[in-house]
Parts: structure tokens; C-alpha cells; sequence
């Protein structure tokens, strides 16, 4: 199986208490995956196939950080929404 094969599941791929259903709430840089856990975090896996810490380039690193940022927004408004419902 493709390690990007969870991302294009048929089926809903829950978090919690509710499902992660848009790529707003996951990002992939190289073999760098970040994704929402919401409403409680963001979460990194950060390794390669072969278990080894994956190394990125400046322009990799930028990208990345972006990607987090939008993230982050992601979260908060999560967040946000969870404390309505509260």
C-alpha cells in the first residue's frame, strides 16, 4: 500500500469526535505530514519509509511553515467552533 494511501480513503478517516474530511485540515511537505486533530492540536509525523528523520531543503522548510500556518487557522476556528457548542 502507498504510505499517501490513508489521505484518498473512500471513507471517512475519523479524529475525535468528528470526521477529517478536507485536505484544509492536512498538509504534506516532502515525507512531512501535519494534520488537525481537532479540536485539540495539530499533530507532525516527521520520518521516512525507513525510519530515519526526514531532511528538508530551505524552500522545503519554507513551505512547510506556511502550510503549518494555514493549519494553525484551521485549528483555531475549530477551536472556536467547539467552544460555541460548549
Amino acid at each position: 500500500m502507498d504510505a499517501r494511501a490513508w489521505m484518498t480513503l473512500e471513507r471517512a478517516v475519523w479524529y475525535g469526535a468528528r470526521a477529517m474530511n478536507t485536505t484544509a485540515e492536512m498538509v504534506r511537505v516532502k515525507e512531512v505530514l501535519a494534520w488537525v486533530d481537532a479540536p485539540r492540536c495539530v499533530q507532525l509525523k516527521a520520518i521516512t519509509g525507513k525510519g530515519m528523520p526526514v531532511e528538508l531543503d530551505a524552500a522545503q522548510t519554507r513551505k512547510l511553515a506556511e502550510r503549518l500556518l494555514k493549519l494553525a487557522a484551521t485549528l483555531e476556528t475549530l477551536q472556536a467552533e467547539a467552544d460555541e457548542k460548549a
